[in-house]
C-alpha cells in the first residue's frame, strides 16, 4: 500500500464552527430585502455541508425569484464582511494538530462554501503556511467529489484521505475515491463508518 501523503480536510464541522457568524449574514440579509425571518444557528449547522445553490432554493423558499440574485449578492458580501470581523471558531486543538501534521503530510481544504471563505478562513488564523491549496464550490459550481478530484489533480496526491463530518463529505469522498475520514464531533451524523475520529486530535494517533 502507498504511503500516505496528503489530507484534504472539510472546513464547516470539521475545522471550525462559524455558524453564529454564518446565521447574523444570512438574516441580516434576509431583513435587507423585507422580510422579517430570522433562522438559527442550527439550522445552519443542519444544512452545513450542502452546496449553496441548494442551501438557497431549500432552506429560503420564501425568497421571490426577483429578489433571489439581491439576495444572494448581499449575502455574499456580508458573509465575507462579517467572517473576518468575527471569523468562527476552531474545534479544540485544530490549530496545534494542524501543525502536527504538516510535517508529515501535504493538508488542503475542499468546502462547499462560497468564493472567498476559505480565504476569510485561513487569514483569520493565519494559516496561510500550512495549507497548499483549496477549492470550493462558490469558484466554479462544480460538486465536491469533482473539486475534490481537482485538488488530487492539481497537486499530484498520491493516496489522500478525506476528513469530513457529514454524509455528503463521505458520498463525496467515495465518488471521488478518496477514503474517508468521519469527523465524529462535527454537525453531521453518519451510521457505521469505517474510520472516525471523536476529536480532531485524534488524527495524530490514527492509523490511515
Amino acid at each position: 500500500m502507498k504511503k500516505r501523503d496528503s489530507i484534504i480536510f472539510d472546513l464547516d464541522g470539521t475545522l471550525w464552527n462559524a455558524s453564529e457568524t454564518v446565521v447574523k449574514a444570512f438574516n441580516d440579509s434576509i431583513h435587507a430585502i423585507g422580510f422579517d425571518i430570522n433562522v438559527k444557528s442550527q439550522t445552519v449547522r443542519d444544512f452545513s455541508g450542502m452546496k449553496m445553490d441548494d442551501i438557497f432554493s431549500q432552506y429560503f423558499g420564501f425568497v421571490p425569484k426577483e429578489k433571489l440574485k439581491e439576495f444572494e449578492r448581499i449575502y455574499a458580501h456580508k458573509e465575507s464582511q462579517y467572517l473576518k470581523e468575527s471569523g468562527g471558531e476552531l474545534f479544540p486543538k485544530v490549530k496545534e494538530t494542524l501543525e502536527k501534521l504538516a510535517q508529515d503530510y501535504r493538508l488542503f481544504i475542499v468546502s462547499n462554501c462560497m468564493k472567498g471563505y476559505i480565504e476569510n478562513f485561513i487569514g483569520f488564523f493565519s494559516f496561510e503556511g500550512l495549507f497548499e491549496d483549496f477549492e470550493c464550490f462558490g469558484n466554479y459550481g462544480l460538486p465536491k467529489d469533482k473539486n475534490i478530484r481537482l485538488i488530487v489533480e492539481r497537486n499530484n496526491l498520491q493516496n489522500p484521505v478525506y476528513v469530513g463530518d457529514t454524509i455528503w463529505d463521505k458520498e463525496s469522498s467515495e465518488k471521488a475515491g478518496v477514503d474517508f475520514i468521519y469527523a465524529a464531533y462535527g454537525f453531521g451524523k453518519i451510521e457505521n463508518p469505517k474510520i472516525q475520529i471523536q476529536s480532531f486530535e485524534d488524527l495524530l494517533t490514527l492509523e490511515f
